[in-house]
């Protein structure tokens, strides 16, 4: 039995094109049924709309004729249907016998087909795969597993159609649904004026549609799904408003009232990208540079969900901030949002914070209190994991009890940074190598934008701080990484760019296990 063409794969594969008459049909559903669909929704009315359309043409064609079969006879004049040569039909206008032995005696008719004459097998007695029972020949073309086209055609539908309906003006896309502009509620200043009220009594939000909407005073006359998606097409042209949940969630916040770290990207997490030979590069240094995760490395690391444990950096201790490098980036809830806000919780105080994540920044914002209330200094060990649900984490730090410990202190001296050994109390894990801190971070800050005015290279910067921190060891090395920690006090720099400068310029001379000296005679920036 042949199988219907609509049936197989060839037909909804990459030749499949949308009509106008597809787009009409889209159309309609939506007058009858006055609700958003999902493209998956709209892509089974495509399904349903072509096989039906299938069967009417099948059975329009078939009116009047015969379906061609090997096995019955044919007389001149008769009209017939070739199914398997999509559905050609002809007349026939010769019938002679055929010349087979191993096939037994058979008719051979000629049928006119698109002006050709062409020959075919009838009143064959063998088995043929074009042979059918009378009663199965119209359903064998006709009857379509609809259900089954769905299953393994629908994904494919409907990405072709959300692209087709993105190009016109009078369909509107919010998330994973569709809708007519036409048929949307009026979303009028006054509407907004009033969710903007309502958010403020809530110190901003986050406020689902859902709760805002019963504020509005809407038409009561329109289904509620309507009103949710008109209102949340408003409120996202409304540059008052914020929408802040993860995706598949919708939650507004009101903009003015999102803290200033979140409105704007603070200056010390910027990074202005610079340009270097990758290719300098050792497999070790690659490999250091993927075990600081610096939310600005080029390289990426397993997108996996687990606990991920990371070193604070100064930029982000300065910013409470955690960095949304390529480990911490999949513990947060995907979103579409440029600003989502999220819950961690201290996974021993059982403190929650309430955190934004802010996607084009690469940093998760709102935690300066808990850094500063917790004593967790530059170089200190924080960790994360995934919480009891999407969009909560769980953040803790390596508690231990205090010690006086030696470490790092950078102070200015006469417009440069100056480092000197000091014991401090801490309380928190750290990296030997990286632990820096300051007592003076105003003078650091003027550093910081000293050489941001200057546009001091990173050459020179090292220059300036490598003899300070070598000073401190007595076998005047510095490893990379704490060149690395040191440098962001007063530049923001992941260690790609570090790194390769130390390859670079010969005044920077490696010394083993990640170890460098600087030798001031070979010294010249260039």
């Amino acid at each position: 039995m042949i199988q219907p063409r609509i049936q197989t794969a060839e037909y909804w594969g990459p030749s499949f094109t949308l009509a106008e008459a597809d787009i009409e049909q889209i159309y309609n559903h939506f007058l009858e049924v006055e609700r958003p669909q999902t493209a998956v929704d709209l892509a089974q009315i495509i399904i349903r709309f072509r096989v039906a359309n299938e069967h009417m043409r099948i059975k329009k064609l078939l009116s009047g004729r015969a379906v061609y079969q090997p096995q019955n006879s044919y007389a001149v004049g008769d009209e017939l249907v070739f199914p398997a040569l999509q559905f050609a039909s002809g007349t026939i206008t010769a019938v002679r016998d055929g010349r087979n032995p191993q096939l037994g005696p058979f008719r051979v008719i000629g049928v006119t087909l698109d002006g050709k004459e062409r020959e075919f097998a009838a009143a064959l007695k063998t088995d043929h795969i074009l042979n059918a029972s009378d009663g199965d020949t119209l359903t064998s073309l006709v009857d379509v597993n609809v259900e089954q086209v769905i299953a393994e055609q629908g994904e494919t539908i409907a990405a072709k159609l959300g692209a087709e309906l993105s190009k016109r003006a009078e369909f509107v896309q919010l998330g994973q649904q569709w809708f007519v502009k036409g048929l949307m509620a009026e979303v009028n200043i006054g509407h907004l004026h009033l969710a903007e009220a309502v958010l403020e009594m809530f110190d901003g939000g986050p406020l689902g549609t859902e709760q805002i909407v019963p504020h509005l005073d809407m038409d009561a006359g329109v289904r509620q799904e309507v009103l949710i998606f008109s209102l949340n097409y408003a409120l996202l042209q409304d540059g008052r408003f914020d929408e802040v949940a993860p995706r598949g969630q919708v939650a507004w916040f009101l903009r003015r009232l999102e803290p200033e770290g979140v409105q704007q990207i603070p200056d010390r997490l910027r990074y202005d990208p610079i340009p270097y030979d990758r290719a300098l590069l050792s497999p070790q240094l690659i490999l250091l540079e993927r075990e600081l995760d610096d939310e600005w490395s080029e390289g990426e690391s397993p997108q996996t969900k687990q606990l991920v444990v990371f070193t604070l950096l100064f930029p982000h201790r300065l910013m409470g901030t955690i960095p949304l490098s390529s480990r911490i980036r999949p513990l947060f809830p995907a979103s579409n949002s440029a600003r989502q806000r999220v819950l961690l919780v201290d996974d021993e105080t059982h403190e929650e914070i309430q955190a934004w994540v802010v996607r084009n920044g690469r940093y998760v914002f709102g935690l300066e209190e808990w850094y500063n209330k917790n004593e967790i200094p530059i170089g200190g060990f924080v960790h994360l994991q995934p919480g009891p649900e999407p969009g909560v984490l769980s953040l803790g730090y390596d508690r231990r009890r205090p010690q006086r410990e030696w470490v790092r202190l950078a102070t200015a001296v006469d417009h440069r940074i100056q480092f000197e050994l000091k014991r401090r109390a801490v309380s928190c894990g750290y990296d030997d190598l990286m632990i820096v801190g300051t007592d003076t971070i105003a003078a650091i800050d003027a550093l910081w934008r000293r050489a941001e005015s200057q546009q001091r290279t990173v050459a020179s910067l090292l220059a300036e701080i490598f003899p300070q921190l070598a000073q401190l060891n007595p076998q005047n090395t510095v490893h990379a990484k704490t060149l690395y920690s040191a440098l962001n006090m007063i530049r923001r720099v992941p260690p790609g760019p570090l790194f390769a400068e130390l390859v670079r310029h010969p005044a920077f001379q490696p010394v083993g296990d990640h170890y460098w000296q600087f030798d001031k005679s070979r010294w010249q920036e260039s």
